[in-house]
């Protein structure tokens, strides 16, 4: 077995304390058990994924946010050093989110469209390419509807999501930050929640694939990957939460992968050479899509 713990966590960007439907919900599983658990709030999230991880062997952490940016988002804002690491060292110094949920992620989404825009030396007021947001929120670099793309502007979509398109699957781009489906807030604010943890955690934390490359991690304390667990098809019964039924099965699914040896595939998708720099150094990838 690769790991003797498995934790899933499903993330949510709410800006106040809920629980239910569209809020965090995280399963802990071990072989014999998973336990769910509904925290109000991503600080109280980010303790119990802490907790998890603490005095046990192995343990593989995968959540259901983006972990990179499309290739060129670091360069578009001139960002140096390994592009998906400068990332979430920007995100984590720049996203402040307190024990309440207040989070301040339109007003930075707006300061890198900004940022980029300064890179690119565009002069439309309204450059993206973060967008989606509520009106009070909407400033003249972050517009609540999505704007005409920019020739400047990095890809609207990793090279992954573009796997998912291809089979027919429905990935939101992680530009889009307000919406039905959207996804760029709980990256926004996963991101720099991670980035707190590995301060906390250190080297115990490696991030696949970018610390581990396209390969089974195998001496890792830690692993975070992200997951989609929509991918899997989940009956949820009458009396639960889709989102805790969809992090229940996604914990079995790779429970049962690990037990039975076959998770290190997951670990190892073929991706084309053209595409591997792009993947390992600033995009990822998805656990799953192999």
């Amino acid at each position: 077995m690769l790991f003797e713990r498995i934790v899933i966590v499903d993330w949510s960007a709410s800006s106040s304390p809920t629980t239910g439907a569209d809020s965090v919900w995280i399963a802990v599983a071990d072989a014999d058990r998973i336990e769910l658990s509904n925290p109000p709030t991503r600080r109280v999230a980010l303790a119990e994924i802490a907790a998890a991880v603490d005095s046990v062997g192995p343990t593989l952490i995968g959540v259901d946010f983006s972990l990179g940016f499309p290739r060129g988002t670091a360069a578009a804002l001139g960002l140096v050093g390994r592009p998906w690491r400068a990332m979430w060292e920007l995100l984590g110094s720049e996203i402040t989110d307190d024990d309440r949920n207040r989070n301040n992620r339109f007003a930075v989404a707006s300061g890198l469209n900004a940022d980029m825009a300064d890179m690119a030396a565009l002069t439309e007021i309204g450059a993206g390419p973060f967008w989606g947001c509520p009106p009070a929120q909407r400033t003249e670099y972050l517009t609540s509807t999505k704007p005409a793309r920019a020739a400047a502007w990095p890809p609207e979509w990793r090279h992954v999501e573009v796997r998912l398109k291809d089979e027919g699957l429905r990935p939101f781009s992680g530009w889009q930050l307000l919406g039905a489906g959207a996804v760029g807030s709980q990256s926004l604010v996963g991101i720099a929640a991670l980035e707190r943890l590995r301060w906390d955690l250190g080297e115990r934390l490696c991030v696949w694939p970018f610390d581990t490359g396209l390969a089974a991690p195998t001496d890792a304390d830690v692993v975070v990957a992200e997951v989609w667990p929509s991918r899997w098809p989940v009956a949820v019964p009458f009396d639960m939460v889709k989102d805790a039924a969809q992090v229940q099965v996604t914990a079995q699914r790779l429970v049962d992968m690990n037990t039975e040896g076959t998770l290190g595939t997951f670990f190892a998708p073929l991706v084309e050479l053209s595409q591997l720099d792009d993947v390992l150094g600033e995009e990822g990838w998805v656990l799953g899509v192999t």
